[in-house]
């Protein structure tokens, strides 16, 4: 192999692996832009999602409303319950020492 042959053959690789270098910064540049364009668009996603949960806190509060009226609803029926024996109690005691 001559020296110009060496020459031409080095500049053709050399061609060849600037080449090499261009299309792999240009995929790199690529992979950067498409990876911040991810990142905004999950930081989006993300605000809309806290967005949402802000929106829809007063149903999970709502829930905990139902459960407490329950609560109290069973609370009631309990006094209920027991102040009807009270007065049944008291008026069959009453009924006693009327008859007597």
């Amino acid at each position: 192999m001559t020296s110009a042959e060496l020459w031409a053959a080095w500049r053709l690789w050399m061609l060849v692996g600037g080449a090499v270098v261009l299309v792999a910064a240009a995929l790199l540049v690529t992979i950067w832009l498409t990876a911040r364009s991810i990142a905004d668009q999950a930081a989006r996603a993300l605000r809309a999602a806290e967005a949402i949960r802000d929106s829809t806190r007063a149903i999970w509060e709502l829930q905990t409303t139902n459960e407490v009226a329950e609560q109290l609803r069973d609370t009631v029926h309990d006094i209920e319950t027991k102040a009807t024996q009270l007065v049944e109690a008291l008026e069959s005691h009453a009924a006693a020492r009327g008859a007597r």
